[in-house]
């Protein structure tokens, strides 16, 4: 064969592959045809931007596709609920046809010319289709229908759907968005406001009142409550009622973001006096009756929300620990799962134990600023309160360590208690005495066991850099 044929050959093979990889195997299989053939309308249910529904004598529908969340819209309007929003556009969208359309007929034979529903579908490229539905087709499990002229008899219409009242079109739900994806709660009781954020390791940090860390199990918990309250009713209620329902003003108010988008705003009221375990909400705007298993939560008090432990910590995280006393250093690193201290490998549990230790221990009171006089911590002529010792944490992937720093002020002694100041934390805390005793102790065997071991010649990576006469210093306020 010649080279020139061998080339046009060469040619027409990459000229029927481009085909066959860039247009052929991109378009709808034979049973995709013959499917598509036998429905109604050729639409794709991600195309679906909003519907309109209208019936006879029931009010309108409009609902809305924004933010991947279902809306409804108007002046009665609010979150619509995603499954019925979901389910009706997938009906809409696999209408099934029975036999062939056609062009010519009389409305009023089929019920057309006061139809059941009409739809008026709103497409993504600003299109829009509007479809009619009538009566049923005698003799055929099918309705007729009609769309842009074509009369057509459809499986499967959505006439119960279409026609179900326009609350139950609304979403039930406090919370439509997993818990998990709230960044940002406001919970407002009268003049008293609690502001929490999501941090970046799944935890949760105060920004008002106070700035501090929040309990993480009780903020969740919070959440969960509040995605599980459910509407049992839409009641019709005017402005000028809305005081004596208690939503004029809310007893409480919540507001819950994900990232800049606020996904919810609710308001709690009054309890509904027939009905028990029952009270009067609003969800945007919309008031309902709603069950009240979040109002115990709602009504706990700014301590609530605080991290009540020390050092909110998971001690299998924590990869150096480093506890200093006075002439009392003793420090721990983890290398490739193994424990070292002053460049000696050490039992895990004795470092395992000062973390647990400091981890689990209890704040009995927070100080603000202002009121560190009370427990011997003020500033006095310029001279800074002492501090007895601290406890500095590195966890794993972290770039700062967290420090506490132990103050033992005569003003605490009588009740048994020393003061903390955390890195990261506003307030000053208080836990019990023993906390520290029992820090000591631990420190002291953790050195022991350190020196215990046969002396190498590694430096002591564990300690800080600053060297063991290096004085101790509080947190900055």
């Amino acid at each position: 064969m010649s080279t020139r044929k061998l080339l046009i050959l060469t040619a027409v093979f990459l000229a029927l592959l481009a085909f066959v990889v860039f247009w052929e195997r991109h378009q709808p299989t034979s049973e995709e045809k013959a499917r598509t053939q036998k429905r109604f309308l050729d639409l794709d249910v991600k195309d679906f931007e909003g519907l309109s529904v209208e019936r006879p004598d029931q009010q309108p529908v409009t609902l809305v596709r924004k933010g991947g969340r279902w809306i409804l819209e108007g002046p009665k309007g609010g979150a619509a609920d995603a499954v019925t929003a979901d389910g009706l556009v997938s009906d809409l969208a696999r209408l099934d046809l029975l036999g062939e359309t056609r062009s010519s007929f009389d409305p009023k034979e089929f019920g057309l010319d006061a139809p059941k529903a009409k739809v008026t579908v709103k497409l993504k490229d600003g299109s829009s289709r509007t479809i009619l539905f009538g009566e049923a087709i005698p003799g055929a499990d099918a309705t007729a229908a009609v769309e842009g002229g074509r009369l057509g008899s459809v499986k499967f219409a959505p006439i119960a759907q279409l026609t179900k009242p326009y609350d139950e079109y609304r979403s039930r739900s406090l919370v439509d968005v997993p818990t998990a994806d709230v960044t940002r709660i406001t919970v407002a009781r009268g003049p008293n406001r609690v502001v929490a954020v999501r941090d970046g390791s799944g935890g949760w940090r105060l920004e008002q009142p106070v700035s501090d860390l929040a309990s993480r199990s009780f903020v969740d918990q919070l959440l969960a409550d509040l995605a599980g309250v459910r509407a049992t009713e839409f009641p019709a209620v005017g402005p000028a009622d809305m005081s004596r329902i208690g939503l004029a003003p809310p007893t409480a108010e919540v507001v819950l973001e994900k990232g800049s988008e606020v996904v919810s705003r609710l308001a709690f009221g009054a309890a509904r006096a027939d009905a028990a375990g029952k009270l009067f909400a609003s969800r945007d705007g919309v008031v309902m009756v709603v069950d009240d298993r979040a109002q115990e939560s709602l009504g706990k008090e700014l301590s609530a929300f605080r991290e009540v432990r020390l050092l909110p910590l998971d001690p299998w995280l924590v990869s150096r620990v480093v506890f200093e006393s006075g002439a009392l250093r003793a420090g721990a690193e983890k290398i490739e799962g193994t424990w070292r201290s002053a460049g000696r490998e050490v039992e895990g549990r004795f470092a395992d134990d000062v973390i647990e230790r400091v981890s689990r221990a209890e704040v009995r009171r927070f100080v603000p600023a202002k009121d560190l006089a009370s427990i011997g911590l003020a500033t006095v002529r310029r001279k800074a309160p002492v501090p007895a010792g601290a406890v500095e944490v590195l966890l794993e992937k972290a770039k700062e360590p967290v420090r506490a720093v132990f103050f033992v002020p005569k003003e605490l002694e009588p009740d048994k208690l020393v003061a903390v100041q955390v890195s990261g934390r506003g307030d000053t805390l208080v836990v019990d005495a023993l906390v520290w005793d029992d820090l000591r102790s631990l420190a002291s065997r953790l050195k022991t066991a350190s020196a215990a071991q046969a002396p190498e010649a590694t430096a002591p990576a564990s300690l800080p850099a600053e060297g063991p006469e290096a004085p101790l210093k509080a947190q900055p306020r």
